[in-house]
């Protein structure tokens, strides 16, 4: 299965020490299709913030998700990972 297992959407809201209000969700997921890493098992989970309308796409979680990932330019010009979206692929049902 390729995709993204996403796992829990967290909204955050806060004051930054400028003054600045902070808005948004953190998000953590797995990436099904990454490879384990030598003399681990599993896939350890990734966590991204992402903008309080881009979190909105997370309507059902646990699921498996087409992530849409871009890129913006950071401190010194260094690629930073954003989050732009997600769609869902299949729900997921854990047992209880």
């Amino acid at each position: 299965m390729t995709g993204f297992l996403v796992l829990h959407v967290r909204p955050f809201d806060f004051e930054a020490e400028d003054g600045r209000q902070i808005r948004g969700s953190s998000v953590t997921y797995v990436d099904l299709s990454a490879d384990e890493a030598p003399g681990e098992l599993g896939r350890p989970p990734l966590t991204i913030s992402a903008t309080t309308e881009v979190a909105r796409s997370f309507r059902q979680v646990p699921g498996v998700y087409a992530l849409d990932f871009r890129q913006r330019r950071g401190k010194a010009g260094k690629p930073v990972l954003t989050l732009a979206g997600g769609e869902l692929v299949k729900p997921v049902e854990l047992a209880s």
